[in-house]
This record gives C-alpha cells, structure tokens and sequence, in this order.
C-alpha cells in the first residue's frame, strides 16, 4: 500500500465491551503503532472511551440518540473535515447509518466492517446506508457469502478475518493459581461459556447440554459469563432441571480470560457467529474447546469436521463433545495443541497488514 501515513477516523457508538469493540481496539492500536493516525469516535466514559484514552488512542466524543441523529453526524462530518480524515471507519451496522450521514459532502472514503452474519435488512435506510460505503470488510467467509446474498457487490467486499493481541494473557498452567484465588477446588471439572445472553448464543441449549453431562460427571460445574435479556430465563431453565447447585451466572466480567484460562472446557454455543473471537482467546490461553457450527466459526478451526465442532440446537451432541474432553486427557491436550496451531493465524498484526491494504485499494 502506499507508505504515506492514513488518518483514520474508527466509529463505534456501542454502550458494550465485546468481540468488536476489542477488534476496533487492537486495530487502531496496532496502526498507531506504524504511524497511522487513528481517531476513535465513540460515547464518552464507556468501555471503548476508556480503553483507548488509556493506551494513548486519540478520542471524538459522540453521544448519538440513534444512528440517523443528524446533529451527532453534524458534528462528526466537521471533524472529518477539519482534520482532513482520510477514512471512515464505521465498525457496527448503527455506526454505518452515522457514518453515512456524517460522511455526505465530505472527500473522506467510508468503509466498514461487517462482524455478524445476519442478512442485511431490506429496508430503504438499510439499503441508502450501506449503499454509501466505498468497500466493506467481513471477518469471515460466511459473513461475506451473507453480505453478497444481500446483494451487496461482491467487488466492494473483502475478507479480513479477526485477530487477537493474546501478550498478557493469562495462561491454562496457572490453573491451580487461578482456581485458589477465585474459590474453585481444585478437583471440580469446570465447563466454562462467555457470550452475551441473547437468543443467537444460545445458552439454553448449552444447559440442556451440561444437564447430561451433570448426570455422569456430578462434580462438574457450568460457569456462564454475561449479560442479556434472555438472563432471567436462563436462570429459570436451570432451576427448572434440577441444575441450580451446579449452573453459576456470574455477569460480566472484567477477568473473563482468567476464568476461561481456569476451565476444563470452554464451550461456544452459537446458532450464528460471524467469527467468534472468544474462541480465539480460549485458544490462546491453552483451553480445550467445544463448539458449534454456527456461522464462521469452523473458519477457526479450518473444518467443518474438526473435533472440536458439534451441530448446533443439539444437547446430545454438544454434552458427548464436552464428555470426550472431561474423560480423555489426552484429547484435550491434543486439542490445546491444534489450538496454538490455529490461533497463531489470527493476530492482530495480521489483520492489520490486511486492512493497512483495504485501505491502500481505495487510496489508487
């Protein structure tokens, strides 16, 4: 790409600290890092506001009604112009209707990423909005197959997948330290799942899962962190199969990687993901992981057949897969093995060499 440094404005108006608010993160980081000018626009004194403010990220402060408030946009475009942005990056569906706006009557070249593998909506906003973009990036194969089943042109979509920074992680070795701090025995077999708790997750198939496995194992335990909507049922799904002793809903947590690192498993239920990036951290720290098909996330692995995956809506399948890594020690050694392996594809180092040419195809 050409080696004259970007100035890049990164959108993301998200009250949340999940998979793409990270994502934003590394990528802005990581292009600081090789003299690009990253801006990140977002609500002030949320998770992603924090965050970039703490590692040195210049930050534009927008506090949006909704996507289409035309003040916010307003404000944003002046910005763009001002600082003579050379791209907009809107890193969410809502900040792709703000980018769309704010980007109206200015030169700055609007792009996005697309990180869901849900249709586009057919609406006349949804399709204005995303009409307006120059190119758009998909973390996987299956999202950008979705993005093309949309209708959006194959030609102005580019697969970027999603990549991880994992130095400070923590590490599956100090699980006994982990455990001992956070009041685990040492001894309990310890099924862990992070994810929002919204429908496409899908944790009640994951309790129905652990039900059986509770049935063989007793001294298993199923530790769910996040919150969502679906929190109360979840809770009532569990109770309601005997399960209340054993099933744990802890929230959101800042230390959810120690909390993966100390698992003997660590389970992924989604019906749909686009890629599912948590699965890369479990790899990362040397977890054995159980997952589904849903969406890209056999992009992870490499195969639709590899080991770790299991169909989704399927207790039965997805309780055998979490049996054969609590009873076999060296399946679950071999899959921490292919993990690293897997894991070392997806850097945020990586991915930034791929945007760094994402954007270098629109400066020509």
């Amino acid at each position: 790409m050409n080696s004259a440094p970007l100035r890049i404005v990164h959108l993301d108006t998200e009250r949340t600290w999940r998979g793409g608010e990270r994502q934003l993160f590394w990528l802005a980081r990581e292009l600081e890092k090789r003299g690009h000018e990253n801006w990140v626009a977002c609500r002030k004194g949320y998770p992603l506001d924090v965050e970039s403010r703490k590692a040195g990220l210049r930050v534009f402060h927008l506090q949006p009604w909704g996507e289409m408030d035309l003040w916010s946009a307003f404000r944003l475009r002046r910005f763009l112009k001002t600082q003579d942005i050379s791209f907009l990056h809107a890193h969410t569906g809502h900040a792709v209707g703000l980018g769309a706006l704010a980007a109206l009557g200015t030169n700055v070249r609007f792009v996005a990423t697309r990180r869901v593998d849900f249709p586009l909506r057919t609406n006349p906003l949804s399709r204005w909005k995303y009409g307006r973009l120059r190119k758009m990036a998909a973390i996987s194969e299956k999202v950008r197959d979705v993005l093309i089943r949309s209708a959006f042109p194959s030609h102005r979509t580019t697969l970027i997948s999603s990549g991880i920074d994992p130095s400070g992680y923590p590490q599956a070795a100090d699980r006994s330290r982990l455990r001992k701090t956070k009041g685990y025995p040492e001894n309990d077999l310890l099924i862990v799942n992070a994810a929002a708790l919204v429908p496409h997750k899908d944790q009640g198939t994951l309790i129905r899962a652990f039900q059986k496995v509770y049935r063989v194992m007793p001294g298993s335990r199923l530790l769910i962190l996040g919150e969502g909507p679906l929190k109360g049922a979840l809770e009532q799904e569990a109770e309601k199969l005997g399960l209340a002793g054993g099933v744990e809903f802890l929230g959101h947590r800042k230390d959810v990687l120690e909390y993966i690192a100390m698992a003997d498993v660590f389970v992924l239920s989604s019906v749909e993901e686009g890629l599912g990036t948590i699965l890369l951290d479990a790899l990362a720290v040397g977890t054995p992981t159980v997952a589904t098909r849903g969406g890209g996330i056999p992009e992870i692995y490499g195969s639709p057949e590899a080991p770790e995956l299991v169909p989704a809506k399927s207790p039965e399948d997805m309780a055998q897969g979490i049996l054969t890594v609590l009873r076999s020690p060296e399946e679950a050694s071999r899959r921490v093995a292919r993990g690293k392996e897997r894991v070392s594809r997806f850097t945020a180092a990586a991915m930034a060499d791929r945007y760094e040419d994402f954007y270098g195809s629109l400066e020509k």
